[in-house]
């Protein structure tokens, strides 16, 4: 199980669930500089698309290796951030490459080894654009994920693939749904499935400008997250990580004792990076 090497015969599938409520104004740091979370994880968001068409980068070109749905969730309900074409709302890589979307130039700074700093400039492509307005309606969003990973499953030619990863960045509570709902749509989610194992749900809690619970990354029991109903309820909602995981994790956290859950709470900006990165490591079993 959590095996299958992906092709473009055999892809997999990566749904970002993005919170994009009032809260999301707040301002955070990001790379040194100080932006609201907003506009933080619309950047983080867009640096991982373009990080997955990089892996997807052979000498004879572009290969379509995922599937790819970005879901915004706000004041203004729950919506696909791609344009992707088709009831799907997936996008494939090719297409994302193909489309016409805005850059922004971004400037971040990096530490080196050694502890030195660098200042790195690059122009972003912009396919996600930031949003902070309104409640946080979760269930709807873990609602559609679910919607989408039982259709992809359910298709005949992803039936041999690596599962689909669901990716539910927020930074607080939901508006639309008592803890039970979420409970249910989050065991949708993980119940979809293909012969190689059960969909995979990561939930990322950003952190708020006065937390004073230090980050917590996969835990390996509850009782490692703080005595705090929310961050218990994300627990829950999340999966149990195969041993695919394993060896990525242990490198973060030397010493750590699998399995993990997949869950990050009162995360930074820079530890959210690390979790989809780490949530996207399938990628690394393309062939």
């Amino acid at each position: 199980m959590y095996h299958a090497k992906i092709s473009r015969e055999h892809r997999t599938a990566f749904i970002i669930l993005c919170d994009r409520s009032g809260s999301m104004a707040e301002e955070c740091l990001l790379g040194g500089t100080l932006m609201r979370k907003a506009d933080a994880v619309a950047c983080i968001i867009n640096m991982l698309l373009s990080e997955l068409i990089n892996r997807s980068r052979r000498d004879d070109g572009l290969k379509d290796y995922f599937d790819i749905a970005v879901i915004g969730y706000s004041g203004e309900g729950v919506h696909p951030l791609l344009p992707a074409g088709g009831k799907e709302r997936f996008a494939g890589i090719d297409e994302l490459a193909r489309q016409s979307v805005p850059s922004q130039p971004r400037r971040l700074v990096r530490t080196l080894p050694g502890g030195r700093t660098t200042i790195v400039e690059y122009d972003q492509r912009q396919w996600i654009a930031p949003q902070a307005t309104g409640d946080t309606p979760m269930c709807g969003a873990l609602a559609e994920a679910a919607a989408l990973t039982t259709a992809w499953c359910a298709a005949p030619r992803n039936r041999d693939s690596f599962p689909p990863i669901v990716l539910n960045i927020t930074d607080g509570e939901a508006s639309d749904a008592d803890p039970g709902m979420l409970l249910a749509q989050a065991a949708r989610i993980r119940s979809a499935a293909t012969r190689d194992g059960n969909a995979l749900l990561f939930n990322i809690h950003l952190a708020g400008r006065d937390a004073e619970a230090a980050p917590q990354l996969f835990p390996s029991d509850r009782t490692e997250l703080p005595r705090i109903r929310y961050a218990e309820l994300l627990y829950d909602l999340s999966s149990v990580l195969p041993p695919c995981y394993d060896e990525l994790i242990l490198a973060l956290h030397p010493g750590a004792c699998p399995p993990f859950r997949a869950i990050g709470y009162n995360c930074s900006v820079e530890e959210l990076f690390n979790m989809l990165t780490i949530g996207t490591a399938s990628s690394s079993f393309v062939i």
